[in-house]
């Protein structure tokens, strides 16, 4: 686990909470209580997404997830996630989910940050079947040198075959997606 990132997001959550203190206060001494109810509304809609986050059950998985959110807001990357299921059930450590998803994370993020690119935006699902987990990350369209380039670095393939993992990339021209499967326990 990344002890160093696991802090950075804890300090950044910090100061975020005392901002919003003190904006809710600078609105109560204008007397502007609609705008204070609407504001609370927009932190407790903000604090229900990262808790999609926080209720996973791989301690991991949720480390990996907290910290590539706050790297995405430091290149002003949009980080998207739609998350179905706890991972409750995932066949495999969570240490090996952790680091192929780490590993694809820092690869887009890579792709997105330089300021030339305008479509900086990053989509996570995370979803549980019959048999399987999937994790797919989507972001707009890259190059196909990129691709290839990718592919090398991430070398997941071999790194999740020993859990029965799979890892396949799907480009088209307007995105790339990288599928990784899991397999889940039978309980």
């Amino acid at each position: 686990m990344e002890i160093k990132g696991l802090l950075e997001v804890i300090q950044v959550q910090r100061h975020d909470f005392l901002n919003h203190l003190q904006v809710i206060s600078g609105l109560l001494q204008l007397n502007k209580a609609d705008r204070v109810r609407d504001y609370i509304g927009q932190v407790c809609s903000e604090y229900e997404r990262l808790s999609r986050i926080t209720r996973l059950k791989s301690d991991e998985v949720k480390a990996v997830l907290l910290i590539a959110n706050l790297e995405a807001a430091k290149v002003q990357v949009e980080f998207f996630y739609d998350i179905q299921t706890n991972l409750a059930h995932l066949g495999v450590p969570g240490q090996v989910v952790a680091t192929a998803l780490d590993r694809c994370i820092k690869h887009a993020l890579k792709f997105l940050a330089p300021p030339q690119i305008t479509d900086r935006r990053i989509k996570l699902s995370i979803a549980e079947g019959e048999r399987k987990t999937t994790i797919k990350l989507g972001f707009p369209g890259v190059p196909a040198d990129i691709v290839k380039d990718a592919n090398q670095q991430m070398a997941l393939t071999q790194y999740m075959a020993p859990y029965e993992g799979t890892v396949k990339l799907a480009v088209t021209e307007k995105e790339a997606e990288i599928y990784m499967i899991f397999p889940k326990t039978s309980a």
